[in-house]
């Protein structure tokens, strides 16, 4: 094929860029959702398990990340609409035994970036990666709700949705 200069050769290679773009972008997604969705209940606790929400607790697991995801983990909050999250605590790296960490503020500002009302419930959650600072396949989720006060002053935490 012979490509010469025109207006025609303009709207083919914006044609071919859109097809790179979405080739290359299929490839990425699958290379990093790569996922063994399972979730893993009552292994993820926040410590202590209730409190003012002006408090920083700690949170911890009660098992290691699962065989081939024990590179690191990532601590996450769920904003009301469900979808975006943002980490709370730093990356752990090395999670072949239960691990831990501490949030990077007090449950307040968790609760408040997220947009949760007084009263009501958000998920946290930890998610295992095949290798270290989050990368990698990533594997098992462990989960952990938080429940505000009416007045948000409060919060208690289950391994359930209530």
């Amino acid at each position: 094929m012979k490509l010469e200069l025109g207006s025609g050769n303009g709207r083919w290679m914006k044609w071919l860029a859109g097809v790179v773009a979405i080739v290359v972008g299929a490839m990425l997604s699958s290379a990093c959702s790569s996922s063994t969705a399972q979730s893993s209940t009552g292994a993820l606790q926040m410590v202590p398990a209730s409190g003012s929400t002006n408090s920083t607790p700690t949170w911890r697991t009660t098992v290691a990340c699962p065989s081939g995801f024990q590179g690191s983990a990532t601590f996450k909050e769920v904003h009301v609409d469900g979808t975006t999250t943002n980490f709370i605590a730093p990356i752990v790296n090395g999670t072949a035994s239960p691990f831990s960490g501490t949030l990077q503020a007090p449950i307040a500002e968790i609760k408040s970036f997220a947009g949760i009302p007084n009263g009501g419930t958000q998920k946290l959650y930890v998610t295992c990666f095949s290798e270290p600072s989050g990368l990698g396949n990533a594997g098992t989720k462990m989960v952990l709700y938080i429940t505000y006060s009416t007045d948000g002053s409060t919060y208690t935490t289950s391994s359930t949705h209530s």
